[in-house]
């Protein structure tokens, strides 16, 4: 038979309950304003008496079952995906916004103008070709249009080196939050097996703000098992679990107290960019930088640099890609230029230094943009007239010696049949593979003088690709700049062909240079024919069309996280408005308990009164 003292653990049973519950709801209001908190309520459950009295079960109170977390893990891993998902969005949209300021739209470009100026310059050149004042105008506009070619692949560049030093801090970051993680799950599982009914509730949440901020940084998803739903709320999914975190589609990072660290190594490359690394569990080293697609890191490689790990899903980095764009439009610009400008005639021909290439190789094959066709040397007289011209043939063969063959073999150039007035009487062609240096010099020729020599070229691109008697130095965006012979003293720039006063005809070609379609050659080896303002305008369109593309995703993307957040929210998160509702519902519950204890210690009283 329960007793009055039974009765008054009962009301004490209750106490305990509503205070815990009251607890419990001041913990929820406390953290309303915390993201990463997920709501707390208290599981009741009655407690009876073992005997059963005539009358039925006699009631002894009520009990605390646990604390529990409002947790939908199928909705926090949606909301971690849109949150590493909108971060790619944005960080690609960001660079490549930038990128676009740098190379605007063409009304606004200051490349795109200044091309238009150096043309201007060529044009008033070709009128006042006596004047000096003009050859400084057109060395003062090729200077400028240089230095806005090379300034804008610098800036490009530099976005390259300050994304990859971020992307070096995003795996410090990365291996700072993944081992926190593994020290979170040696304490939950210690919390948890020391009592199984006070699940770690607050270290979860803990957890689960560093598993959104690491897949924030580099993607990922979290697996759980032994899943388990509360049935008194049945939108709270929560675990009990072996614990892992993966990324790059199949390595895990974090694989329960253990963690993976990533390594950034950039010892394998020249510029010093980084490559990334898994570390296994014997400690050896996996590439996986070509496998890190999501969140911000992937965003990054995807957009900021080049990938120069040896996977065969290696992709070229956006402004890579735009960088191999301007030294395409920049080799282009040089390399037609170049071949207009070694039609003016000149006492020799010499090119550059050709490292790469051996006298006995196809020139064709080499790393140099050297085509198939033919060029023509015409020698000059010092009245301007035509003396002499050979024609060379280059074919997928060729090699700079057969080159020197056919400009040095005794051959009637004029087909008069008089063997003393040919190209090989008057010079001769020189390259081998100690000086790697084409040059075609004159021979002293007893009762000859001011002889001059001029190339002419039908497709090979001879004089881009050698560099001779160069107008435009360099060889891509990053070098490219007026000769320094011309640097040093504009008055020698020529605008002539044969040197006849009054002759424009290189000036000429150069003003219809802007009009006529060149070759422009890709990174990958492709050749395509533009006019010059026709492929800077479909560079540029491609770049406004790739932040266009970038922003829309972007909008999306935010979009859908904003959904998924308030859906996220509306299972986890704390609704203060409800939270008074119990706080009062609770407070009312203690003071009634507090009710019962009070009537009770009156009910002693006056059975101890009795007793007196």
């Amino acid at each position: 038979m329960p007793s009055i003292f039974t009765s008054l653990n009962t009301a004490y049973t209750g106490l305990k309950a509503h205070q815990t519950m009251v607890d419990t709801t001041g913990h929820n209001i406390a953290n309303a304003s915390n993201d990463f908190y997920t709501r707390q309520v208290v599981h009741l459950s009655s407690v009876s008496l073992n005997n059963i009295v005539r009358y039925g079960t006699y009631g002894a109170g009520v009990d605390i079952e646990s604390i529990k977390r409002i947790h939908d893990e199928y909705t926090f891993g949606r909301y971690r995906k849109s949150n590493h998902e909108q971060e790619y969005s944005q960080t690609k949209y960001d660079i490549l916004r930038e990128v676009s300021s740098y190379i605007p739209d063409m009304e606004q470009n200051a490349i795109y103008n200044d091309v238009q100026e150096y043309f201007n310059a060529w044009k008033s050149f070709s009128e006042k070709s006596s004047d000096p004042a003009q050859r400084i105008v057109l060395a003062e506009k090729t200077q400028t249009l240089a230095h806005s070619i090379r300034e804008t692949r610098a800036r490009l560049y530099k976005m390259q080196q300050d994304i990859n030093e971020e992307a070096r801090d995003i795996v410090k970051k990365v291996n700072d939050l993944g081992q926190e993680i593994a020290n979170l799950n040696k304490q939950i599982a210690i919390f948890e097996r020391e009592d199984k009914l006070a699940p770690a509730n607050d270290l979860r949440d803990q957890r689960d703000k560093r598993e959104f901020e690491l897949a924030k940084l580099i993607g990922g998803e979290a697996f759980k098992t032994n899943l388990k739903i509360d049935g008194q709320n049945t939108n709270s999914v929560d675990f009990t679990e072996n614990y892992g975190y993966q990324i790059a589609e199949g390595y895990v990072i974090v694989d329960g107290p253990n963690f993976h660290p990533i390594i950034a190594d950039n010892s394998h490359s020249p510029e010093g960019f980084f490559n990334f690394y898994y570390t296994h569990q014997d400690w050896k080293h996996k590439e996986i930088t070509s496998d890190l697609k999501d969140g911000k890191m992937g965003a990054l490689l995807a957009a900021g640099v080049t990938d120069i790990s040896k996977s065969p899903n290696a992709k070229i980095g956006d402004i890579q890609n735009y960088i191999n764009k301007l030294d395409t439009f920049a080799a282009g610009l040089i390399e037609a230029t170049n071949n207009i400008y070694a039609q003016s005639a000149a006492p020799q021909l010499r090119g550059d230094f050709m490292e790469d290439l051996a006298s006995n190789e196809s020139v064709v094959y080499s790393k140099y943009p050297f085509r198939t066709g033919s060029f023509d040397v015409i020698l000059y007289n010092n009245n301007g007239d035509e003396i002499a011209r050979k024609t060379v043939t280059i074919n997928e063969k060729t090699s700079m010696n057969d080159i020197l063959t056919q400009l040095n073999t005794n051959s009637d150039d004029n087909n008069d049949h008089n063997a003393n007035n040919d190209f090989d009487d008057y010079f001769e062609a020189v390259y081998n593979n100690k000086t790697r240096t084409f040059q075609v010099n004159p021979k002293a020729v007893l009762g000859i003088k001011d002889i001059s020599i001029a190339l002419e070229d039908h497709g090979t691109n001879i004089a881009g690709a050698l560099g001779i008697n160069r107008f435009f130095e360099g060889r891509s965006a990053r070098d490219i700049d007026l000769a320094l012979d011309y640097r040093n003293d504009p008055t020698q720039i020529k605008a002539y062909g044969p040197k006849v006063t009054g002759n424009h005809d290189v000036a000429n070609a150069m003003i219809q240079l802007q009009y006529d379609n060149i070759t422009f050659r890709e990174k990958d080896g492709t050749e395509n024919q533009f006019k010059i303002y026709e492929y800077y305008k479909n560079f540029v369109t491609h770049i406004a069309t790739d932040t266009a593309d970038a922003k829309a995703n972007n909008d999306i993307k935010k979009s859908v996280l904003a959904s998924v957040k308030q859906e996220y929210q509306s299972i986890s998160g704390v609704s203060l408005d409800e939270e008074l509702t119990n706080l009062i519902q609770f407070q009312s519950g203690y003071t009634a308990n507090a009710k019962v204890v009070t009537t009770l210690d009156q009910i002693i009283n006056t059975l101890l009164g009795i007793k007196q």
